[in-house]
């Protein structure tokens, strides 16, 4: 009876937070709250589709966990020379309907089944405020969450349980339909990831007490973030800069702020030497307008000096990446909210600079870099695969033989991260010791808590693999909540960081 109370109660609370979704995401300020709930719950009739039906029915063992199908319905299975099958329920499958099929039985487990194996999918991850929610595709075996892991990723967990669970499901989802085409590709499965020992909890339905504790949490974090958006507060960009050696030497402590400009902030530093002189590139982000510009600073060793306006648009700009190609400047700032990745070009430095082209059509990607490696063109980008405005959880790699290409291969094994952890990109540095990607941390509920700097050791047409050198974390300064960005040119480091702050000062 306790056990029927605790679902009947988690149900409750799930639906809850779906019907006031609409009212938390006005409140909190994040619109993609209610698009991505949206028809989460709705069931859609199979006779929509109009696929063959076969139906075959389980022996459910006492415990009621062990699913065994009959010979007749293994043979019916066998005749129709299915390639692979898709469990959708729960359930130990034992017997021959784990090898009927070429490829076996495919199942999703909506968590990391390196920490958390078992249920209800997106709960614990908010209860325990991770950083990350995580999910596999798995090919089974007769041991429950023991089969062979085919595909992993990471994404950020968000702040409510129903929320949580809606954004995993719609992220996971575009990757089976993934798997399965390029099974259809190949002929085959892609390698297991390896396994480890599991040393956490098995975990089932939260207690009556375990879901107070989440009331309690959750309650308490929403509304520390309702009453700072009540008082005019955010979390609001800065950027400093400072002098001297190399990027691998700096304080940060010792850099010096750009002041925001009322109802602005600055974030996103790039930086340039050109003409004898240090060139900052920024994101200028206007409240009122709810969208940011490309600006310029020009920074010396005595202080600094606001160069204005680099680049506007009808839409949001932001993370203004700079690259050098044929004798030119070109920049590949930030532009999802177009759709498209888009290239300027320098007319006139540092101000003056045209629409040069569309390197990529229909795709919502952020923070792209470009740059030249092994004869080849490269851009590492954040792209949103399942539309739900998260550019946090995969890098994808392309490459071209010209920097302005129409015609981008995609690597093979993108997402060649899926981590929000470590996948969005921070900045790129290219020094006489090779390639550093820059990536931000994000934490529970909180984007851009930190980032770190990794190497690129490979990089072809086949692989990648990348090595984490050094994390930065926002102690440098007091009160921070954020930093997520960095750029070093010939002696000077600029880099952002963020404190909670009234947006009109």
């Amino acid at each position: 009876m306790k056990k029927l109370v605790e679902k009947a109660l988690i149900a409750f609370l799930q639906r809850v937070e779906w019907r006031f979704a609409s009212f938390a995401s006005t409140a909190l300020g994040n619109t993609r709250a209610s698009s991505i709930l949206f028809g989460f719950f709705d069931r859609q009739s199979l006779d929509e589709v109009g696929l063959e039906r076969l139906y075959v029915t389980p022996e459910i063992s006492g415990s009621g966990l062990v699913y065994r199908y009959m010979k007749s319905d293994i043979e019916a299975i066998r005749t129709r020379n299915i390639d692979v099958l898709i469990r959708g329920g729960s359930g130990i499958l034992k017997g021959d309907i784990l090898t009927v099929c070429p490829f076996g039985v495919l199942s999703f487990h909506h968590g990391d089944n390196d920490v958390y194996r078992g249920s209800p999918a997106g709960f614990w991850e908010v209860l325990h405020r991770e950083p990350s929610t995580g999910f596999v595709i798995q090919k089974l075996s007769t041991e429950l969450d023991g089969g062979d892991v085919l595909f992993k990723g990471h994404i950020g967990t968000a702040p409510f349980y129903a929320l949580n669970q809606a954004k995993l499901y719609r992220k996971a989802n575009i990757f089976l339909h993934r798997l399965l085409e390029g099974i259809g590709r190949s002929g085959s499965l892609p390698d297991a990831y390896p396994k480890v020992p599991y040393a956490c909890p098995l975990y089932r339905t939260p207690t009556i007490t375990q879901q107070l504790a989440y009331l309690g949490r959750t309650g308490f974090h929403l509304s520390v973030k309702i009453l700072r958006r009540i008082r005019g507060q955010s979390q609001r960009w800065s950027v400093a800069y400072l002098f001297g050696g190399d990027w691998r030497d700096a304080v940060f402590r010792r850099g010096v702020t750009i002041k925001n400009s009322p109802g602005r902030y600055l974030a996103d530093p790039f930086v340039i030497f050109r003409d004898g002189a240090h060139f900052c590139f920024v994101e200028d982000y206007g409240y009122a307008s709810g969208k940011g510009r490309i600006s310029v600073l020009g920074l010396r060793q005595d202080g600094y000096e606001d160069l204005g306006s680099a680049l506007e648009e009808d839409f949001h700009l932001s993370y203004p990446y700079l690259f050098e190609a044929n004798g030119e400047l070109y920049m590949c700032p930030e532009t999802h909210q177009a759709g498209e990745i888009r290239l300027y070009k320098c007319v006139s430095f540092p101000n003056d600079w045209q629409f040069h082209k569309v390197l990529m059509r229909d795709v919502s990607a952020a923070d792209t870099n470009i740059f030249r490696h092994a004869g080849k063109w490269w851009m590492l980008t954040n792209i949103d695969s399942a539309g739900i405005g998260d550019h946090d959880s995969e890098l994808h790699i392309f490459h071209a033989d010209a920097f302005d290409s129409d015609d981008w291969t995609p690597h093979p094994r993108n997402p060649v991260v899926f981590d929000s952890r470590r996948a969005r990109n921070g900045g790129f540095i290219v020094d006489d010791r090779g390639l550093f990607r820059v990536f931000q941390i994000q934490d529970f509920d909180t984007y851009g808590q930190g980032m770190g700097v990794a190497r690129i050791d490979t990089l072809d047409e086949e692989h990648y693999r990348e090595c984490e050198i050094c994390a930065i974390s926002p102690r440098f300064f007091e009160g921070l909540v954020g930093t997520h960005s960095l750029s070093h040119s010939e002696g000077l480091t600029v880099f952002d960081f963020a404190r909670i702050e009234r947006t009109d000062r």
